[in-house]
């Protein structure tokens, strides 16, 4: 079964027709709120990489890395991604990219909230953005998604990271990103790869693939 990735400015695209020869889909960061001064920001590549899997017709689906730190902020960001996303055609929910911003010192804005506090505003994200007709999803290590989120209270599409033979996240999901290190015709260098594992509860579910049908 084909991959399908993941990119955003630091992928570098050479040729999108053996891109789409090579993946079931793309998901592409449309931007983030910055880790420091919290201003929020369109991926540099965003626009270029849009333009291209519409023009090819590949599958594609965006991802956002949020850093909102009260409500004010997660409903901002929530309509950040809606004005981008007016007319998109989807593939796969949109996914917010919930991990620590600051891996060394955890100095990014959001990194020392409350379980659940970084619960609660991804919820009125998802929320807001599912609202608006915009499926909304979440993307997360297998242990941040155990012990930084309260996924009782997220019952959105699961996009789980765990770069290993196997998945051991016990709840459900949608996706897994297997690797960080995929090589894929028409990218240079390393690219993040994942699986579709379970289709049942995609809004839009990619072609060639059948609602209901586990695939492993």
């Amino acid at each position: 079964m084909s991959d399908i990735i993941d990119i955003s400015y630091f992928n570098k695209v050479t040729d999108w027709q053996k891109v789409k020869a090579s993946v079931d889909a793309v998901v592409i960061r449309l931007g983030y709120r910055g880790y420091s001064k919290g201003t929020l920001a369109y991926d540099k590549s965003y626009a270029a990489f849009r333009k291209a899997v519409e023009q090819f017709n590949i599958p594609h689906s965006f991802y956002f890395f949020p850093c909102s730190i009260n409500e004010a902020e997660a409903i901002q960001e929530a309509d950040f991604i809606i004005q981008a996303l007016a007319g998109a055609d989807l593939a796969l929910p949109v996914f917010l990219d919930s991990e620590i911003a600051e891996v060394k010192n955890k100095f990014g804005r959001s990194d020392k909230l409350s379980r659940a506090t970084r619960t609660h505003l991804l919820a009125v994200i998802c929320e807001r953005l599912q609202a608006a007709g915009i499926p909304a999803g979440v993307y997360a290590s297998t242990s941040w998604l155990n012990n930084q989120l309260d996924m009782t209270q997220l019952p959105y599409t699961v996009w789980v990271a765990q770069y290993n033979t196997k998945c051991t996240y016990k709840g459900s999901y949608l996706l897994w990103q297997y690797s960080s290190k995929g090589q894929i015709p028409g990218i240079s260098g390393n690219v993040d790869c994942s699986r579709l594992v379970n289709v049942q509860d995609v809004v839009f579910p990619l072609p060639g693939y059948e609602v209901g049908k586990t695939y492993r």
